[in-house]
């Protein structure tokens, strides 16, 4: 921690002490309607109060009907939406519109609301920590109202600076006579002052928490999530920042990771096993969704998230999750080619390109990395006991479609139908006209194993070298995540950096699909302008009229270039709110925009 961050610290305070006086309530929505007293003297209204920050969290994800429309993902090369009109944040990510999701309400990734929504929720971890010493209940709670703040502080800093950057750190709620035009932090910086949030958290949460309390904060959540804001403070983003000093902080997000696995471990949690089913939809699959019967189990691996239902007939299942044809929906993920061959070979481990991987281009979808199954959906999947039926051509008739890939206007898929040839399966539940009960994992225990493995790598420069001080190596590390999906450990012909450093960021790309890391890896690695990490190819598939050698499936597979998206370097960053950047001349908006 350089002396540059205490000091925007310390000065942020003072400010901040001056600026904040007693009448601060009129100020804040959330607390309409009551005076200090009610709310700050009174041990229960204290904690519902600061209790707004779990149970309103500044986004959905997948629970909320059509906001956000489709995954996260579709804005990163990993999947496109298959709604298509203007509105749809894929469609605008692809155009390079980044300056017109900010006011697109279906951008509930990046709009101006959730820009408010963040700030709301650091003015009220702010104002429980400012207020503490008026609690009135017991030892206990007040423990956890600190560790709550101070946490989701920190979390919510973490999510303002990767979508938006460094930021000023505020201590303290602001009232309406405050100087707003505040200077912003280097991205490095803020990372830093979130991370000192996270172990102020860790202080005062406990290690493991009851099944009913999930959706809180734990000691060793709190670390998990410092292991990530310091692998993101390390990267080449934050350090090569303009205004950065540009500290090597691979060794302090290595310790962090080295540290939060240490204290999950030591307290029972582990990944989830795999089960016996090759998509592991005896195992693996509760980690996600229906697992009501035996959460305990799956509590083990999610270190922080949160629970929902969602009906059969929701809006958040038909137009976001499940996509039409042989499973009654309407739009969901389509994903992209490239990504669809980033899943290895299972029996040799090794990338499909590989010359001795052992990848049959005219077999695609035969003897892949179980977790291709359990994510994907491809022609020929069986998924709720129905056959996906996707071929855009047939042999002699031309462009046809099928059930599952319906043409409207050849040669483009009709609404909702794939343009790639493939769905995401990730969020899809087993059975068919049931209700899907998710767990969405916020951080879990697979992410900490992979953010110790890159940055022990670049930290120490060989990935099967052990630092005294750490569990692991970077190899060992990211081997438990694959070993769990019944993959062989990494070839010993990666067992140098950087073929060590391509492979894990191929691992996180595997195992954390659909779950909001994409598009950040891409930004934090500063390669999202390179062709391969840019654009959406599809798989054109012909049904064949037979089979035979050299087509032994009875179609024939032909990858393809489908789109071709906008990314320039000024996409690493949201557009922030317009209102707010004319605050004053401090406050600046992202580069580029």
């Amino acid at each position: 921690m350089n002396s540059k961050i205490y000091m925007a610290a310390l000065v942020v305070l003072s400010l901040l002490a001056a600026a904040c006086n007693s009448d601060y309530l009129d100020k804040m929505p959330e607390a309409e309607g009551y005076d200090f007293d009610k709310v700050f003297k009174d041990s229960t209204n204290y904690f519902n109060y600061c209790n707004y920050m779990v149970v309103n969290p500044f986004v959905l994800h997948l629970q909320n009907g059509t906001v956000p429309h489709g995954s996260w993902d579709d804005i990163s090369d990993n999947a496109i939406s298959t709604a298509t009109w203007g509105e749809i944040p894929s469609v605008q990510a692809a155009q390079g519109a980044f300056y017109n999701m900010r006011t697109n309400g279906n951008a509930a990734h990046c709009a101006n609301a959730t820009w408010e929504r963040i700030w709301k929720i650091i003015r009220i971890a702010n104002t429980g920590i400012r207020n503490i010493s008026y609690y009135t209940g017991s030892e206990f709670t007040k423990n956890r109202i600190l560790g709550m703040c101070y946490f989701y502080r920190g979390f919510l800093y973490m999510e303002l600076t990767r979508r938006w950057g460094g930021m000023p750190y505020l201590l303290a709620p602001l009232d309406a006579s405050a100087n707003f035009d505040l200077p912003r932090l280097s991205m490095q910086e803020t990372y830093q002052m979130a991370a000192l949030d996270c172990d102020s958290a860790a202080m005062y949460l406990r290690n493991v928490i009851p099944v009913t309390e999930f959706q809180y904060p734990t000691r060793v959540g709190a670390l998990a999530v410092k292991s990530r804001i310091l692998l993101y403070a390390a990267s080449d983003q934050a350090r090569t920042e303009t205004g950065s000093s540009g500290e090597n902080l691979w060794e302090q997000a290595a310790l962090a990771a080295d540290e939060a696995l240490k204290a999950a471990e030591d307290n029972g949690y582990s990944l989830v096993p795999w089960g016996a089913a090759i998509n592991g939809d005896n195992g693996y699959y509760c980690l996600f969704k229906d697992n009501e019967n035996e959460y305990e189990n799956y509590m083990k691996e999610v270190l922080h998230g949160r629970r929902a239902s969602i009906a059969w007939g929701s809006d958040a299942y038909r137009q976001t999750i499940r996509p039409p044809g042989n499973l009654q929906g309407l739009y969901a993920s389509a994903p992209n080619q490239l990504f669809v061959d980033c899943f290895e070979m299972q029996a040799t481990g090794l990338p499909i390109g590989d010359s001795d991987a052992g990848y049959k281009n005219q077999d695609p979808y035969a003897g892949r990395d179980p977790r291709f199954y359990f994510n994907v959906m491809y022609n020929g999947a069986v998924i709720m006991n129905r056959t996906m039926l996707i071929w855009q051509e047939e042999e002699g008739r031309g462009i046809t479609g099928s059930t599952d890939c319906r043409i409207a206007t050849p040669p483009y898929p009709d609404m909702g139908y794939t343009q790639t040839g493939y769905y995401a399966r990730k969020w899809l539940g087993l059975s068919f006209d049931a209700t899907l009960r998710q767990t969405w994992s916020y951080i879990r225990l697979a992410e900490v194993y992979l953010n110790f493995a890159e940055a022990a790598n670049e930290a120490w420069s060989t990935p099967d070298g052990k630092d005294s001080r750490c569990r692991y190596s970077a190899a060992e590390a990211v081997n438990m995540v694959r070993t769990r999906a019944q993959m062989p450990g990494l070839h010993s012909k990666f067992m140098n950096q950087n073929g060590f450093r391509e492979r894990v960021r191929n691992e996180r790309r595997v195992e954390l699909c659909f779950e909001e890391h994409r598009l950040f890896d891409l930004r934090r690695w500063l390669i999202g302008t390179q062709p391969e990490n840019r654009d959406i190819w599809r798989m054109k598939i012909t049904r064949l009229s037979a089979s035979s050698a050299t087509y032994p499936t009875g179609f024939r597979y032909e990858k393809e270039l489908f789109r071709q998206r906008v990314y320039e370097n000024r996409h690493n960053l949201f557009v922030i709110k317009l209102d707010d950047t004319r605050i004053g001349p401090n406050f600046k908006q992202n580069p580029g925009w």
